[in-house]
């Protein structure tokens, strides 16, 4: 997206701003978070929500204002003349930031005595996204999927970047936090990992490493690479013949493949 005067956008603002986002959007839920942002940057408060998953932006304010029009304002009114000015707007991204990381230690850190996982997604409130959030963070760090956007769409519900969305749970015993099944529409395909090997699967690296689409795992070529990786992702997606995937009657939501011309079932996505 250009910017106003025709300015392509600078790629060190971009990423400022991506990683302010990815914080604040993780921090939607913190009830001092959220005052802060409401207080000092009420213009990107609308910016904190879940990706609208058909564009792979955040979904537009209910005055009709889009995410791209509030950063725009916030830069006007904090920087009034400097508005257009790259470094500076690196500037305020990177102080946004550093406050937020305030409100953050004590789900990066977590004392004895804090809300575990498992406490969170039983209750179901709006703590449950910080805490979530930030549980799924720490199961990446250090990965090529680091600094990836991951929001709360709904109790137990989750995006990771733009494409994905899954549900998760945490185990009673040790409170490890798990992927149990990544959605296709509104198909639940069932799976039971950590967020790290799902990621590793199904996802591809964040688009501030080497110029990579969220999860398109590389830039796309023009001309026929375009139709030639549709072609791919949709035989991938096809089953082996003779399969097919039913929903369980007993636990309506899971899901599981059949062969009956061979007497086969199985929960786990068959292979050619």
């Amino acid at each position: 997206m250009a910017e106003e005067g025709g300015e392509e956008p600078d790629e060190k603002e971009e990423l400022a701003w991506e990683r302010a986002m990815v914080k604040m959007v993780a921090l939607r839920g913190d009830p001092d978070a959220e005052a802060f942002i409401l207080q000092k940057h009420p213009e990107i408060a609308s910016c904190a929500v879940p990706l609208d998953m058909a564009t792979g932006t955040p979904m537009v304010a209910s005055d009709g204002t889009t995410a791209a029009e509030a950063r725009e304002n916030w830069f006007k009114k904090r920087l009034r003349n400097k508005c257009f000015d790259h470094r500076e707007r690196r500037k305020l991204c990177k102080q946004l930031l550093k406050a937020l990381l305030r409100y953050a230690e004590k789900y990066e850190a977590p004392k004895d005595g804090a809300v575990s996982a498992f406490e969170a997604l039983k209750d179901g409130g709006a703590q449950e996204g910080p805490v979530v959030c930030h549980r799924l963070h720490a199961g990446i760090a250090g990965s090529k999927f680091e600094g990836l956007r991951i929001a709360r769409e709904k109790p137990g519900i989750y995006q990771l970047g733009p494409k994905l969305r899954v549900a998760v749970q945490a185990e009673l015993e040790g409170d490890r936090l798990l992927v149990h099944g990544y959605f296709d529409g509104d198909v639940l395909h069932p799976v039971r990992t950590p967020v790290l090997p799902f990621l590793e699967e199904h996802g591809a690296a964040p688009a501030a490493d080497a110029g990579c689409d969220l999860f398109g795992g590389g830039a796309a070529a023009p001309g026929g690479d375009d139709a030639a990786a549709a072609g791919a992702e949709k035989r991938r997606r096809e089953l082996p013949p003779g399969w097919a995937k039913k929903e369980s009657r007993s636990k309506p939501g899971v899901f599981y493949y059949v062969n009956e011309a061979k007497g086969l079932s199985q929960f786990n996505r068959p292979e050619e």
